[in-house]
């Protein structure tokens, strides 16, 4: 037997059908959307990762206040009232012993290194870059200062003008150190200040 349905019984059911594959599709887009969340997750996992290399990196670099965290080689740092940029060539034996005829070699086991220092006076006094900075090469935990190598090298520090505020100097200095060592680092100190403060330079 044939039943007949009224057109609008057929537009129910049509409709009905329509929202049941509306509804199926709508399911299938929200699985979907759950993927592309953990997408987004994932790629903010990453970036925060990325952001924590990016401050231990530069947290390696250090404050120069201490031999483990040395700032990079060729920085400028405040001493006292002086600021100053140190370069330094670890072993400059031979251009130091042929720099003057009086200039003796290293003892045995030791190297001789050559320590620039350009610096501009920021006090209001008359500063003496050799005297107001003691600076000398940390090496493996042993403070090798610069008064101690008496060879004369080319533009020596001891015989440099003192200046006045704002004025700069330059100069160099010989220090002896261990040829063997682990670990070379720069050094310096205010010879005016009393609260320790030491500061490191990495050698390029």
């Amino acid at each position: 037997m044939n039943l007949e349905f009224p057109e609008i019984s057929k537009r129910l059911l049509a409709a009905s059908g329509a929202a049941l594959i509306a509804l199926a599709a709508l399911s299938a887009c929200s699985g979907e959307d759950t993927g592309s969340g953990d997408t987004s997750n994932a790629a903010e996992e990453a970036g925060d990762e990325a952001g924590a290399e990016e401050d231990a990196a530069e947290g390696a670099a250090g404050d120069g206040t201490s031999p483990e965290a040395p700032l990079p080689a060729g920085s400028t740092l405040d001493v006292g009232d002086w600021t100053v940029t140190p370069t330094a060539t670890l072993d400059a034996t031979d251009a130091i012993v042929a720099a003057d005829d009086f200039n003796a070699a290293p003892a045995a086991g030791f190297q001789q290194s050559l320590v620039t220092l350009e610096g501009t006076y920021n006090g209001t006094e008359t500063g003496s870059l050799w005297l107001d900075v003691t600076f000398g090469v940390w090496a493996d935990g042993t403070f090798y200062d610069s008064i101690d190598c008496m060879n004369t090298v080319e533009d020596q520090i001891t015989l440099v003008p003192d200046v006045s505020g704002g004025g700069t100097s330059a100069g160099s200095a010989c220090v002896e150190v261990p040829a063997d060592a682990d670990t070379y680092l720069l050094y310096f100190e205010d010879i005016l200040s009393f609260d320790g403060t030491q500061y490191f330079v990495e050698i390029g």
